[in-house]
């Protein structure tokens, strides 16, 4: 670790200290008040999206003002776009006018190119002293060495007097609520798999959120939304790098995120609801974008694959009806009709009528061959003769009957287990 290094996180930390002795503060005040855990973590959390609701609601305005100028600043791109043979200079020179210019609709507009950005950025400081806030509420120290070596709970940044810094010395540095340890995580070591569903549980629910809260920007403004599909698949990624996340950090940070959506959804649909520039920013980004091709081409695929079903059983829905029985070709010109299961009188396939015809190929090659006499009766050899052969069977294969009844005879096989000899 250089010099400077060491600088900077002394600095770092003498000017964030202050936010981490406030923050202990209404977590030991909340605490004092109702002496849950898991309830102070909440109501310290309500209270700093309350203080943070001015920064919140200036963002999300930018943002879609910034929406409502994406046109603008597309065609300002292309214009002062670089073209192949350009010189540096002269790409410097493009550059710089399309700064210019991109700043003067800024300006014009009164929008902030990173004010969308600022609630998302403001939300990583929190998370980061409350963090450490929760975390220095467990915080040992060991006196002594070897075997005279005793350790002791020591909360950080909670004043000793407090009810909080008492309890949690009482408890051994476990922050008990509903049941479990907010001071515990799924990693942490000899905790059983029934005792981690409740962490698991605490998890899965942060994610959840998190794509309800997407899911309500997006509805806000489906046309805008389908016209940026790169935006929808970055949204649908963010919760889940925010899963490594969860996994990681004490169940405490988790109940601040979980308890930070919901407060986030219910403030976005207030916004949404009373806030007349937001209300007239969305207006007039749905009727700018309503007449976009492209926006007209995402709507169109999305209904077809709602009509279809959607997912790849939807798409294999056609071209299963087309193979089906019910599908019909026209036959090419000049080409017989392929017979059908339907043809049959028995309703049975063509290997049935093929088997079937053959069989009475033979039994009428067998009557033809056969000496006349009655019906269905074998011929006996005459009187006195010395033949006590047995008439030939009727021929198994059709083929082997000719067309006037003469019997053509079968080729003779080699015997079986001898070879047969090529001729040179």
């Amino acid at each position: 670790m250089t010099l400077s290094s060491v600088i900077f996180a002394s600095t770092l930390g003498k000017v964030v200290h202050p936010f981490f002795i406030a923050f202990a503060w209404l977590l030991a005040e909340f605490y004092a008040v109702i002496p849950n855990y898991a309830i102070a973590i909440a109501l310290l959390t309500i209270t700093v999206m309350i203080v943070a609701f001015p920064i919140t609601r200036r963002g999300t305005r930018s943002m879609m003002r910034m929406q409502i100028l994406a046109p603008d600043l597309k065609v300002i791109q292309n214009k002062y776009k670089a073209k192949p043979g350009m010189s540096t200079a002269e790409r410097q020179e493009q550059r710089q006018k399309l700064n210019e210019e991109m700043m003067a609709l800024y300006k014009e507009n009164g929008v902030s190119p990173t004010g969308g950005c600022l609630p998302m950025f403001l939300q990583f400081p929190i998370f980061i002293i409350l963090y450490d806030t929760i975390r220095g509420l467990t915080h040992e120290v060991t006196t002594g060495k070897g075997a005279h070596a005793v350790t002791k709970v020591q909360p950080l940044y909670v004043s000793h007097a407090s009810k909080l810094y008492e309890s949690i010395v009482h408890h051994a540095g476990q922050l008990p609520a509903f049941g479990i340890n907010l001071a515990d995580s799924v990693k942490t070591h000899g905790l059983s798999w029934p005792a981690k569903i409740p962490y698991i549980a605490m998890i899965l629910i942060a994610v959840a959120l998190q794509y309800v809260q997407m899911k309500q920007l997006s509805g806000r403004n489906p046309t805008a939304a389908q016209a940026n599909p790169q935006m929808q698949q970055m949204q649908k990624v963010m919760p889940l790098i925010f899963l490594v996340i969860y996994i990681a950090i004490p169940a405490g940070v988790n109940v601040y995120f979980v308890v930070s959506s919901l407060f986030r959804i219910g403030q976005q649909e207030f916004m949404y609801r009373h806030d007349p520039q937001l209300r007239a920013s969305i207006e007039k980004l749905r009727e700018r974008t309503k007449n976009d091709p492209k926006v007209a081409a995402a709507r169109a695929l999305a209904n077809q694959r709602k009509a279809q079903g959607g997912g790849l059983l939807g798409r294999l829905r056609p071209a299963a009806a087309a193979l089906g029985p019910g599908s019909t070709e026209t036959p090419e010109k000049g080409a017989k009709p392929a017979a059908s299961s339907s043809s049959s009188p028995t309703g049975k396939g063509n290997r049935q009528d093929s088997t079937r015809s053959a069989g009475d190929a033979q039994r009428n090659a067998a009557r033809r061959s056969a000496p006349p006499g009655k019906p269905g009766s074998t011929a006996k050899p005459a009187a006195g003769s010395s033949s006590t052969k047995k008439p030939p069977a009727p021929a198994k294969d059709a083929a082997a009957v000719g067309r006037n009844g003469v019997r053509v005879p079968a080729p003779q096989r080699p015997a079986q287990g001898k070879r047969q000899r090529r001729p040179r």
